[in-house]
């Protein structure tokens, strides 16, 4: 097997780098600063993972429901930055792999 280990290192290093990753970690953290809402932050996440995950026809009731029970915790601007910086930083690693997976013409 090839050694990848010094291009793993580099690929690392310019995520990192990237605004999407720097901004996500800069609300991670200033999320972390508050255990108690980043608890309640994880479990709205976790739930709502779980619903994406269903193939149920309530899903916009079940989503509803999600919004009513973490009302307190939406409205918060942190909350809402963080859950904006995960969201388009995941986006920019969806669209790497898929770069890499589809220049290898793995299938």
């Amino acid at each position: 097997m090839t050694d990848l280990t010094d291009l793993e290192q580099h690929v690392l290093k310019v995520l990192r780098d990237t605004p999407e990753y720097k901004d996500y970690y800069r609300t991670l953290r200033e999320l972390q600063r508050d255990p108690r809402l980043y608890q309640r932050v994880n479990e709205m996440r976790e739930k709502n993972f779980l619903i994406q995950q269903k193939d149920e026809e309530d899903m916009m009731e079940l989503m509803d429901a999600l919004t009513n029970e973490y009302e307190d915790v939406i409205g918060m601007s942190i909350v809402t930055e963080f859950i904006e910086a995960e969201a388009a930083f995941v986006k920019m690693i969806q669209d790497f792999t898929n770069t890499v997976t589809y220049g290898l013409e793995f299938d």
